[in-house]
């Protein structure tokens, strides 16, 4: 790997005394930084800093979560309408979504109020699931907007990870829209194939229009669908489905949860 780095005032004191804005170089053993005094280039040793796009960000919105307290923060509350399948931990540095199987594709999860205005928000999500039985029945994990998280009548709009059974077992991201939490009414993109049960997803609001992002290492990001808000969700949040009869718990683990009150289509986190 190799990428070109640009940098600020601020990190050219901190990663190597250069000009303001000159350039670098990331390789895989460290960084190389180009533009020195007298033009000459220098090495650091692989120890230094790289870029994390897990940071916890220097300062924090009031949303962000990366879940290490060893309890669910206050901000959250749970959504769990119909039978209450889902329990919600946080172990250690994760917050982990338990579901029960069951015959429907119903939506649980966590969700705190979102802010009006445009917004970008970002979760590293991993599903670790029995493999569903039979043709349809799928589990999932994800980011959520909810209509009205406290209104089991409301919509959403999840977008997740999806492991499901279609003639044969595959992972795909799905952005899909639900009433009732359970009751699928639109499938918005259903065919994202070939994904890690593991990836970085992100929605982000400009105006009154989504755009939906994935990434697998956080850093370089593809957009897969835009589309005006079907409705103004007053919650945000993470989900999990477990639509698989007779099969074991879904177990959707989320390492953070973040939200930026501004449409940002960059790479996430910071040098470390």
């Amino acid at each position: 790997m190799i990428r070109f780095l640009r940098m600020t005032n601020a990190d050219r004191v901190a990663y190597g005394g250069l000009e303001p804005g000159r350039f670098c170089l990331e390789t895989d053993s460290g960084y190389v930084y180009v533009g020195t005094d007298g033009g000459d280039v220098k090495q650091t040793a692989a120890s230094t800093p790289k870029w994390n796009p897990d940071a916890f960000p220097a300062v924090p919105s009031a949303q962000d979560d990366h879940f290490k307290a060893g309890a669910l923060d206050g901000k959250w509350t749970t959504y769990n309408h119909g039978a209450p399948n889902l329990t919600v931990t946080v172990p250690d540095t994760f917050a982990r979504l338990a579901l029960a199987s069951e015959g429907t594709n119903a939506h649980r999860g966590i969700y705190q109020p979102l802010p009006a205005g445009d917004f970008t928000i970002i979760t590293k999500a991993a599903l670790n699931a029995v493999a569903p039985t039979g043709a349809g029945p799928e589990t999932s994990a994800g980011l959520v907007l909810l209509q009205d998280g406290a209104d089991s009548a409301g919509d959403l709009v999840h977008m997740s990870v999806i492991y499901q059974y279609v003639s044969q077992y595959c992972k795909k991201i799905f952005i899909r829209r639900f009433h009732n939490y359970t009751t699928l009414t639109a499938n918005y993109i259903t065919t994202h194939g070939g994904q890690n049960t593991t990836c970085y997803l992100r929605i982000r609001r400009n105006g009154t229009t989504l755009y939906y992002d994935y990434s697998s290492d956080g850093i370089s990001w593809q957009m897969i669908l835009t589309h005006a808000q079907p409705f103004v969700p007053a919650h945000v949040g993470i989900t999990t489905t477990n639509y698989n009869v007779g099969g074991g718990p879904a177990y959707g683990y989320f390492d953070f949860f973040r939200y930026i009150a501004a449409d940002q289509d960059g790479p996430i986190g910071e040098f470390v």
